[in-house]
């Protein structure tokens, strides 16, 4: 809320104005669009994690399916290698 009488611009003054208010009409659509392009990139984003996520799973459980062994023993495989590992074997 302005303080006082309310400024009249003229002239050049008046361009001037006119200028400055296009601008801050101009940033707040910019930032309003910004907020929206930075919503897009992390829906984005999530959305690529999660098929990599998959595309990994699907690695893995084809490797598995590979190997021939069984999920219990690909299990003891990982924890006698988490074992050694935390030993320092």
């Amino acid at each position: 809320m302005p303080r006082g009488k309310e400024r009249v611009y003229t002239g050049k003054a008046l361009q001037i104005n006119n200028k400055i208010q296009d601008l801050e009409a101009e940033l707040k659509q910019l930032r309003a669009d910004l907020k929206v392009a930075y919503k897009e990139q992390l829906k984005a984003e999530k959305a690529a994690s999660v098929a990599k996520e998959k595309a990994d799973m699907e690695k893995l459980i084809k490797a598995i399916k590979k190997s021939g062994k069984s999920p219990e023993e690909i299990l003891a495989m990982i924890e006698e290698s988490e074992t050694e590992i935390a030993e320092g074997v």
